[in-house]
């Protein structure tokens, strides 16, 4: 049995370990008890200490836990309540056992390896629908939360031993019911080599900047490299303004084009540029999963996670039978117990499957009744000295149906266990039979919706009308509320021959169309290509063009939109859609524009700095949108000193300093 701390008492709680500590807030596993030997593992964070008094940070914790709390998938970490014990403020969530990916990103580096291409887009899709879940979420008025997570990056990410992939910390999302956003102006928020360009420009985010740093973190664990990350935080904020992105497969040979075309969609820097939604990166992903062979399920996940950490998994598991020693009494009193007697604990400790959405009855859930038994309260008898009866309700019956249980003497308390358990189990039972009465003797459920589930072949970048009408961009489409009547169906897509279908609709329920389009017969097209400077590289749904094939053109399928980009050190990369035509030679010229430069002036004592004449700060200063193309005219104006000017170039460079510090 593994050797651990005596744990110590939290509300009605146990801290065992504490797992991270960051800058607002620090995370323990813990143990939560309910009566006759219940109990679980949770995950506990508590504001630091010395930020207790901080309103601010108060808010802010609170806020995190208003939004979470409200967020109910497989792929985030469910939080059950909020809290606080004494001036500590709490937020009781979901326990992961596993890794956070920036830990198993180091494992992995140590030892020299990757992680599976197929399974990073396996977290990566998973990710994306919790998130594109999160972008969805309503408010309890209907209204869009807004809410933007602000901080994905591999800290934030948890896989599990058993294949789960979870999203957590909303700490600095933001949303609608934020009320201290107007005290924050100007401050950066997130970890500076996860953020998005927008984000360090002008703080101006929305959900693409979440589709941006995910991209980051995928990138990441396909090529085993940071992808932003400079000799400083002000560097590796540059990097990030430029966002040039190099294909994972620069570096990792084993990444194909398509996941190529992907990331750097994902990853675009102009945000119209990038998936709109999470859930399209999402669909992205797993069309890749399927179409690269067979599909890939959260088994295949946790039969890695298991292999590559068996020891790791194996301690845990014996540091978990050595805290079940330790249980918490009423009073707030740690005491020691013999676990074999815990039988009840097993019940406790399975997990919650919300892969299905199903969610546990109000009255059993953690953040409203951690202790469903405590719901069967004592009615005191006349004094006969036996036990009195207790008399439950059953939930959510709306009968007000009562039981009397009558009770004898309990010697043991595994006879009161089992008397508890035994009414408990007889109270649902009740409950279950009262609940199909009423369900035969309700009115019948309403009517099936009548409508039609349409399924392109190709998916993307279609029309689909229904009697004219335009309904979807994309499919599979579900249409509902359609009349019994017959309906006119049309899909279009360039380059493809239309889809016309006449359905009649003569009863409810969704019936399926499925129009697989047939390309038009068409000669392909050509395309070449002209960058300015002409040493750019261009690349072609991710794929990287010989000089030679783009001067004297490229062939492609004529109809079929292509992604083509251009890309070279020290200017923004420029990326677009293009739609080559039938038979058509076509040139196509793209010019880079230069990556701002940024000039750093410093002095010794503090002066004026000028520039091309006009006053623009004092030292020290810093400017990060300056013309390269251009000189510039600098002065330095420092009392009891000359007046310094030069005329400076970027040239090659990016970045120039200059240092007047008569000191060094």
């Amino acid at each position: 049995m593994a050797s651990v701390q005596r744990p110590v008492a939290f509300g009605r709680y146990l801290l065992l370990d504490r797992i991270s500590v960051g800058g607002m807030a620090e995370v323990f596993k813990g143990r939560a008890f309910g009566v006759e030997g219940f109990a679980r593992f949770v995950a506990i964070k508590r504001i630091l200490p010395h930020l207790a008094e901080d309103r601010r940070f108060v808010e802010m914790f609170i806020t995190e836990a208003k939004v979470a709390v409200q967020l109910s998938h497989a792929n985030i970490a469910q939080v059950y309540e909020l809290g606080r014990q004494d001036a500590d403020h709490y937020i009781a969530m979901e326990y992961v056992s596993g890794k956070d990916l920036l830990s198993l990103h180091h494992t992995l580096k140590r030892t020299g390896e990757r992680l599976p291409v197929a399974l990073t887009a396996f977290i990566g899709a998973r990710v994306a629908e919790g998130l594109g879940y999160a972008h969805r979420k309503r408010g309890q008025d209907g209204r869009p939360m807004g809410i933007v997570h602000r901080d994905i990056s591999p800290q934030n990410v948890l896989v599990s031993y058993d294949g789960a992939v979870k999203l957590i910390d909303f700490g600095i999302a933001k949303a609608r019911i934020r009320s201290y956003e107007e005290t924050q102006a100007g401050v950066l928020k997130g970890k500076f080599g996860y953020m998005s360009p927008e984000q360090i420009i002008d703080g101006d985010v929305d959900p693409r900047s979440d589709i941006f740093a995910l991209g980051t973190v995928l990138h990441e664990l396909l090529t085993g490299k940071r992808l932003f990350f400079g000799d400083n935080d002000f560097l590796t904020l540059e990097l990030v303004r430029e966002a040039d992105v190099p294909p994972p497969s620069s570096l990792n040979p084993e990444v194909p084009a398509e996941l190529d075309a992907i990331l750097l969609r994902a990853l675009a820097r102009e945000r119209a540029d990038r998936y709109q939604t999470a859930g399209e990166l999402a669909d992205d992903l797993a069309r890749y999963l399927h179409q690269s062979g067979p599909g890939l399920s959260g088994k295949g996940l946790a039969d890695w996670m298991r292999t590559r950490f068996a020891e790791d998994l194996a301690e845990e598991k014996q540091r978990d039978e050595a805290w079940r020693q330790f249980a918490l009494t009423p009073d707030g009193e740690v005491v020691q117990v013999d676990p074999e007697e815990d039988e009840a604990t097993a019940l406790w400790n399975a997990p919650f499957d919300t892969d299905d959405g199903a969610q546990l009855p109000a009255w059993l859930r953690a953040e409203t009744s951690p202790d469903p038994l405590d719901e069967l309260p004592a009615l005191v008898d006349a004094p006969t000295g036996r036990s009195p009866a207790r008399r439950f309700e059953a939930p959510s019956t709306g009968t007000g149906a009562l039981l009397d249980l009558p009770t004898g003497r309990r010697e043991t308390r595994r006879g009161r266990r089992e008397w508890v358990l035994a009414a408990a189990l007889l109270a649902i039972a009740v409950a279950a039979g009262f609940g199909l009465f009423r369900l035969l003797s309700s009115d019948p459920a309403p009517a099936e919706p009548t409508g039609l589930i349409v399924r392109t072949e190709p998916a993307e970048d279609v029309t689909i009308y229904i009697d004219g009408r335009l309904v979807g961009e994309r499919s599979p489409i579900v249409v509902r509320d359609l009349a019994q009547a017959t309906h006119e169906v049309r899909v279009d897509r360039a380059g493809y021959q239309s889809f016309q279908r006449s359905v009649t609709l003569d009863g409810p329920g969704l019936r399926p169309i499925d129009a697989r389009l047939v390309p038009v017969e068409s000669e392909p097209a050509r395309l070449r290509f002209v960058t300015r400077p002409a040493d750019a590289d261009v690349y072609v749904d991710g794929r990287l063009i010989d000089p030679g094939v783009r001067n004297r053109g490229l062939e492609l399928p004529s109809g079929r939109p292509v992604d083509v980009s251009a890309r070279r050190e020290g200017f923004r990369t420029l990326a677009q859609r293009v739609v080559p035509e039938a038979g058509a030679s076509r040139t196509l010229t793209l010019t880079l524009k230069p990556t701002p430069g940024t000039l750093i002036v410093d002095s010794e004592p503090p002066g004026d700095v000028y520039l091309d004449g006009k006053r623009v700060g004092r030292t020290p200063f810093t400017q990060s949108d300056l013309d390269v193309s251009r000189p510039w005219r600098v002065e330095v104006r420092r009392p009891g000193r000359p007046v310094w000017r030069e005329t400076l170039r970027f040239g090659e460079k990016r970045f120039l300093q200059v240092d007047l510090d008569t000191k060094r």
